[in-house]
């Protein structure tokens, strides 16, 4: 089982042909109103590739909340730890875009709340994946006292207790979050700074250039498919999900990333941060298996 302790947001998802610069008002193209947050995008992400997934997360006491409870329970997600607060849903503004490139503002809200007392006895499973969208408290706890391979997605990458890394085996952060956690713009360096720390690897996600695998031993750059994308958003999240589900299959890491990729570039071909079905993606899964 793969537990995902993280966020839940509603997305405001607006389309425009161009941002706006400081100042100016641009029109809307369409709006979207989908179900995020990344610790939600992840955990149905990996259950729509067929894991068993549990989610640990807070929402509020308002309609977005039980919308939430529904969504996951319709994506045979197990909800049993999932925390109500007396406080509105986290929401998140996302523009996009013609090129699929995306600026984003959450609103935290019930996320913010969800404490340390909340994760008791739910910390089971093969693997933990958690994010920065919650309190830090919680991601070190969770880390810390769970038994088996544990990811953390640096993001956002806003990290003030860096101890929270001695806890981690894989650590997936973007080009940008890897740049903010080292303070540096030499790969070679901000990679040995992490590994000091970070048990297993550093993963770091590269976009339309694939992935980088570093332990301690090598680093590999695994390259990722060419596709046209639309939105960029969720892509992250995508290949954070499909990472611990091919590791849970006892997949090695680099097949497990090479999967990874795939599936995050596909699934900026369509609009949302939510991952494919297992059966869109199967000719794609099928290709490393024959490998």
């Amino acid at each position: 089982m793969i537990t995902v302790v993280g966020s839940y947001n509603v997305d405001f998802i607006l389309k425009v042909e161009e941002f706006p610069n400081e100042g100016e008002t641009v029109f809307a193209k369409e709006i979207y109103i989908n179900h995020g947050g990344k610790g939600s995008n992840q955990a149905v992400s990996a259950s729509r590739l067929k894991a068993k997934v549990r989610i640990i997360a807070a929402i509020g006491n308002d309609e977005f909340g039980k919308n939430a409870i529904r969504f996951w329970e319709d994506e045979g997600i197990d909800t049993a730890y999932v925390k109500i607060k007396n406080s509105v849903t986290g929401s998140a503004y996302i523009i996009v875009n013609s090129r699929g490139e995306n600026m984003i503002v959450v609103n935290r809200g019930a996320n913010a709340l969800l404490n340390e007392e909340d994760i008791d006895n739910a910390l089971s499973g093969d693997i933990l994946l958690t994010q920065l969208e919650i309190d830090e408290r919680v991601v070190k706890k969770a880390l810390k006292e769970f038994n088996g391979i544990r990811i953390l997605n640096p993001a956002p990458a806003i990290l003030k207790d860096f101890s929270i890394l001695d806890y981690v085996d894989i650590l997936t952060p973007n080009e940008i979050e890897f740049k903010e956690l080292t303070n540096s713009d030499d790969i070679e360096s901000g990679i040995q700074l992490l590994l000091k720390k970070v048990k297993k690897a550093v993963i770091i996600t590269l976009g339309e250039r694939g992935a980088l695998i570093a332990t301690k031993h090598e680093k590999i750059l695994v390259p990722t498919i060419k596709v046209n994308p639309v939105d960029t958003t969720g892509a992250g999240d995508v290949f954070n999900a499909t990472l611990a589900v091919y590791l849970e299959k006892n997949y090695d890491l680099r097949t497990a990333v090479r999967i990874a990729n795939k599936l995050a570039s596909y699934s900026t071909t369509i609009i949302g941060a939510l991952g494919p079905k297992y059966e869109e993606v199967k000719d794609l899964i099928e290709e490393e298996n024959e490998n």
